[in-house]
């Protein structure tokens, strides 16, 4: 892959040049942006990815390096912003895709969502304390005005969601014009993440990790785990005394906290805290549920790839694939703050994975969220934009 000083103006410009800070081997976001990229390249399409580091080489990628100093984590993305943007400027020919809020790019993919919905979400189930850090905090505030400043550039062509609730969050906190919102929902491996996997996987994985094959599992993937809820999942699981085992995947800066919180419960050796794993496939087949009761979550792909296995999930109102969830069971979704509510929804969820046809049902809901049909919306949106922005950049 050739390497790009961004000091000097590259001979050719990139055709489309996708911003993000970091890519995690965990991250949705992430894995969403590097099949985007190998379809391009698939394609013939000249591409180059900005950002601080990535995961690897990929043919057919320009990488151009963007790592400013880090510092303070309250002027991380404001360095990383200003940064990428100096570098934009030597690029004038460029069509740019940002992950991250950037007020230079033509296309915002907002995979992570609106930070202003978030903290609404999160002063829910605050302390007066709490409220009070959080609307002090460094890091929100300049976050917030990085969003601001980018909905409002003039350089914005459109908004890519994956939910049509960050669509309507877009609405709201920004009056960001709805026609220019285009919804293109996560694509996933429809023939890894299958049914077939339990009969591959599910005695293997629980003999792994000392889980009878009689005992019933709910899961829980995720990273950052307080956004995610997982506290919220351990206390729901707890309510079932000593008939449900709760693994969880996933990685997270703190999680002793959860060990500490699991054991507090008495879940006891009934909690697998897993990690981060490059296959989560294996502990979808050892599962009989997923729980994710997310405070905000844009769309995880988590929640298709269990659906495509089979499995019935339990949500939140704050998670953007609640609408699919709901087409297996509405009973499946509650508010975050509504304990006996989650609680309810996970035995449902236990009965209904006791019955075949969730099985079927569940895939055929998964089925709509293929690779391919993500990709191709993506193009077509690439193809309008590259058609009609020659001599119309401000």
């Amino acid at each position: 892959m050739p390497y790009s000083n961004p000091s000097v103006q590259p001979k050719n410009a990139p055709k489309i040049v996708f911003v993000r800070q970091q890519f995690s081997r965990f991250g949705g976001a992430e894995l969403i942006l590097d099949r985007i990229l190998a379809a391009l390249v698939a394609r013939s399409y000249k591409v180059a990815l900005l950002a601080r580091s990535w995961h690897e080489d990929r043919t057919g990628v320009e990488f151009i390096r963007c790592d400013p100093p880090k510092l303070l984590r309250s002027m991380r993305e404001t360095m990383f912003a200003r940064a990428a943007c100096r570098t934009i400027e030597r690029m004038p020919d460029a069509l740019v895709q940002a992950h991250e809020r950037i007020p230079c790019c033509d296309i915002f993919r907002a995979g992570d969502g609106v930070h202003a919905a978030y903290l609404e979400q999160r002063r829910r189930a605050e302390s007066a304390l709490g409220k009070i850090a959080t609307q002090l905090s460094l890091f929100h505030r300049n976050t917030l005005k990085l969003e601001r400043q980018m909905f409002s550039s003039p350089r914005l062509k459109t908004v890519i969601v994956n939910s049509e609730m960050v669509a309507e969050d877009l609405v709201r906190q920004y009056g960001y014009p709805r026609e220019r919102i285009h919804f293109i929902p996560n694509g996933i491996d429809l023939q890894r993440f299958s049914p077939d996997a339990r009969a591959r996987f599910r005695v293997e994985t629980r003999n792994k990790l000392g889980i009878a094959l009689d005992r019933t599992v709910a899961l829980f993937i995720g990273s950052g785990f307080e956004r995610k809820g997982l506290s919220v999942a351990i206390e729901t699981v707890a309510k079932f005394g000593s008939e449900v085992t709760l693994i969880v995947v996933g990685r997270d800066r703190s999680p002793r906290k959860f060990i500490a919180l699991a054991r507090r419960v008495g879940l006891g050796q009934r909690f697998h805290l897993v990690g981060p794993v490059n296959d989560p496939l294996p502990y979808y087949a050892a599962a009989d549920a997923l729980i994710l009761p997310s405070m905000y979550d844009p769309f995880p792909s988590t929640v298709i790839e269990a659906l495509a296995c089979g499995l019935p999930v339990v949500t939140t109102m704050g998670c953007g694939a609640r609408d699919i969830v709901r087409k297996l069971d509405p009973a499946l979704v509650r508010d975050v703050l509504d304990s006996e509510g989650l609680h309810e929804a996970l035995a449902r969820a236990f009965v209904l994975a006791a019955k075949p046809q969730t099985m079927t049902a569940a895939r055929k809901i998964a089925e709509e969220f293929g690779i391919d049909p993500m990709v191709e919306r993506m193009l077509a949106l690439y193809e309008t934009l590259l058609a009609t922005r020659v001599g119309n950049r401000p």
